[in-house]
């Protein structure tokens, strides 16, 4: 597919790029990478922190002409906070407590609770 230029110059449509072959680049010991046209994205894993992280893209032509940078800044949520309580604290053998998270918060929303039995004396 091609596309008419408004001088009358027919160029090439974009070729859209499959997701497996868009490098994963940035990082913070890798912070920048450079494509080559027409692949126009990068994924990136997301860093071990939260809160705000900016990234910025610079283009250049094919005469070398680079951009100003355009700017994205994405909120990382931070992981949700587990908050465990047994009712009651002191249970003779054999009997029944009650395990709670209700306490547990997130940003989002939680989806599960795993119980686990850790240690047994």
């Amino acid at each position: 597919m091609s596309k008419v230029q408004p001088d009358g110059a027919v160029s090439p449509l974009p070729v859209p790029v499959p997701p497996s072959t868009i490098p994963t680049a940035l990082s913070a010991a890798s912070p920048s990478t450079t494509t080559t046209a027409p692949t126009s994205n990068v994924a990136v894993t997301v860093p071990n922190l939260t809160g705000p992280v900016t990234f910025s893209l610079v283009v250049t032509d094919n005469l070398g002409v680079e951009s100003a940078a355009a700017f994205a800044t994405v909120n990382i949520q931070p992981p949700p906070v587990a908050a465990l309580t047994a009712t009651p604290a002191i249970v003779t053998e054999g009997g029944v407590i009650e395990l709670s998270g209700a306490g547990s918060t997130s940003t989002g929303s939680i989806a599960s609770y795993k119980f686990s039995l850790v240690t047994v004396v």
